[in-house]
């Protein structure tokens, strides 16, 4: 065998080595990941749809209404009450609040959405509203 022969079949040699490298490296994947159940999913498979998932629901509590108290009095308001309309118990939704500033109430309300409001201020002076409805008006200014 000449040199030359030699040197091409050297030459040969290390070309089909580095084919077959490259076949094996091809061939190597990576293993098929498991799902959130545990079931592999293979290639080739038809991939199951996914379910979406479904949020929590809040229960649904007593219907409420949010509304500004406005202070527009030159004296602070010490204590304000609501009640539902007829009711015997009220309960405070705001005070002490300075002249010239609101603040923004939530008020567990029935179907009527009907009020009946007692303020007290700083000055002695007290007011009394019945029968406010507050779900239509959302507003409660309180004025001289």
């Amino acid at each position: 065998m000449s040199a030359n022969s030699r040197i091409l079949w050297a030459l040969g040699g290390l070309f089909a080595g580095a084919l077959l490298a490259t076949s094996a490296a091809v061939a190597q994947v990576t293993p098929p990941a498991a799902d959130a159940a545990g079931a592999v999913n293979m290639p080739g498979d038809a991939a199951a749809p996914k379910k979406p998932v479904a949020k929590p629901k809040k229960p649904a509590g007593p219907p409420t209404v949010e509304v500004v108290v406005t202070n527009a009095r030159k004296v602070a308001l010490t204590t304000l009450l609501a009640s539902i309309s007829g009711a015997p118990e009220s309960r405070k939704i705001a005070g002490p609040l300075a002249p010239g500033k609101k603040i923004v109430v939530h008020l567990v309300h029935d179907k009527d959405c009907l009020f009946d409001l007692h303020g007290v201020f700083e000055d002695g002076a007290d007011m009394d509203a019945t029968a406010v409805e507050l779900c239509k008006d959302k507003t409660i200014n309180l004025t001289e």
